[in-house]
């Protein structure tokens, strides 16, 4: 796949209730993807079928980054229909209904919107140009393949993997938006390289730039990008494959895995699936129609915190380099002489958390955030402590749920998609649905105590009362 563009043609997209139809401009709007880091990293040609998927994952990003929400007091969610064309090598197998069906099924858990396609043929002369190249020889076996996004889940994942298993060769694949978030990948994965490689396994990397074009109308897009998550586990999967891994790992905690909401005025779409184990689930079945065998994408973390998981950093000498990752959903903050992270979205307080729960402060000075909540010098207005304050909320409620005598049934009230959780990782990974609902409950339990000792260092009273209750 060489790197190039994608025309948005004769593309609609219907918010429900909106009345209107949102039509891509054909000559300023496209996406692209360079696929030139995969023909570098693979030896050998790269399917039709996976190819397609990549081409797929970056029409749907497109088009719901370019579709903005309309939410009204009938439709909250903002839901959109939409109806795109994407030109594709196997024909036939796209257009099989069992196909397609499953897509839509995949996507609409995603982004919980309504996706149709029109699949046509791709030119045979573009055909033959993307003929990929993988691995330029083999990667040594076993090998797992480990999604890599520069924040602290994937770095502390990968630190673990590379430490417990000195045999297992790794394959770290990232999707990069753009260069400073490339650039802070690059810099972790060298860390990692010169920490990890030896002659027993091997350490292979690629980075992945991919992106949108907007029409310079001023034209605003949909800021919530539900559908990155698919694209990066389309690309993991594809990778993957081709390398022949036994797996590939998706390393999240799995509090923010789950992604419970907040409080009652989180609708399920404000709530990322990126990670979610259903997320896994589904696109486990999707790459088994496509590659027609099963590659298991798998979370080894999901019954740890952020905290558990970067308490293992220290042991492997690497918690100076957590200070480089990032975590801040609006990564890089744009403002001239700030720093690159804002430090009050819920991505950024829960990377704090799991820092002072491990005792690495000193890897979290507060200087890395535009506003520090742990700096009483730092002028925060109400509306900023939002996302704080609602995340206490959910703290105080678990915490309300694990002090019951059925700490599991009180869960499950509030929180029902916990035994979708515990119905779909029993069926699909094998475990008892006993021990899933005992260590979810174990996991929050933890989590509730981080947050209990974090409020304490929080310099403003009337956001410490709900933990310490």
């Amino acid at each position: 796949m060489a790197r190039h563009n994608h025309r948005a043609e004769d593309t609609t997209a219907t918010p429900i209730g909106s009345g209107g139809v949102e039509t891509a401009d054909k000559s300023e709007s496209y996406y692209w993807l360079d696929g030139r880091r995969l023909s570098r990293a693979f030896g050998h040609n790269l399917p039709a079928r996976p190819a397609d998927l990549v081409d797929i994952a970056m029409a749907v990003y497109y088009h719901d980054r370019r579709v903005k929400r309309v939410r009204t007091p009938l439709v909250l969610t903002g839901q959109r229909n939409f109806r795109i064309p994407v030109l594709v090598r196997d024909l036939d197998f796209w257009s099989d209904h069992q196909v397609t069906q499953r897509l839509s099924d995949v996507l609409y858990w995603f982004t919980e919107d309504a996706w149709e396609f029109e699949f046509g043929e791709i030119d045979p002369r573009y055909k033959r140009k993307e003929d990929a190249y993988l691995f330029e020889s083999p990667v040594r076996r076993p090998n797992v393949t480990c999604l890599f996004s520069g924040g602290l889940d994937s770095f502390a994942g990968a630190c673990i993997l590379l430490q417990d298993d000195p045999n297992t060769s790794v394959v770290l694949v990232g999707g990069s938006t753009h260069r400073r978030l490339e650039s802070v990948q690059r810099r972790l994965i060298k860390a990692l390289t010169g920490t990890w490689q030896s002659e027993s396994r091997e350490l292979r990397s690629i980075i992945i730039p991919f992106g949108i074009r907007l029409p310079k109308d001023g034209h605003q897009q949909e800021r919530s990008q539900r559908t990155r998550g698919f694209v990066f586990m389309a690309l993991g999967t594809v990778a993957a494959a081709m390398a022949g891994s036994s797996a590939l790992y998706v390393n999240e905690n799995g509090v923010g895995s789950i992604n419970l909401r907040y409080n009652e005025g989180q609708l399920g779409v404000d709530s990322s699936r990126g990670s979610h184990p259903l997320s896994m689930v589904r696109m486990e079945e999707l790459f088994s129609l496509v590659s027609q065998k099963r590659l298991p994408i798998e979370d080894p973390f999901q019954f740890q915190t952020k905290g558990q998981m970067c308490r293992r950093l220290a042991s492997a000498n690497l918690a100076r380099l957590a200070k480089l990752t990032v975590s801040c959903d609006g990564y890089p903050l744009r403002i001239r002489g700030s720093p690159s992270q804002c430090g009050i979205c819920t991505s950024c307080l829960l990377r704090r958390l799991a820092l002072d729960a491990c005792g690495l402060n000193y890897a979290d000075d507060g200087t890395g955030f535009r506003y520090d909540v742990k700096n009483p010098a730092t002028p925060l207005k109400m509306g900023q402590l939002y996302p704080l304050q609602a995340m206490l909320t959910q703290a105080s409620v678990l915490r309300q749920c694990l002090d019951s005598t059925t700490p599991w049934e009180a869960l499950t009230q509030i929180y029902p998609e916990l035994v979708q959780i515990q119905q779909a990782m029993s069926d699909n990974r094998d475990m008892d649905a006993h021990q899933i609902s005992k260590h979810l409950i174990n996991m929050y339990r933890t989590y509730v105590g981080e947050w209990q000792g974090f409020a304490r260092n929080i310099p403003i009273a009337t956001l410490s009362k709900e933990p310490s209750k």
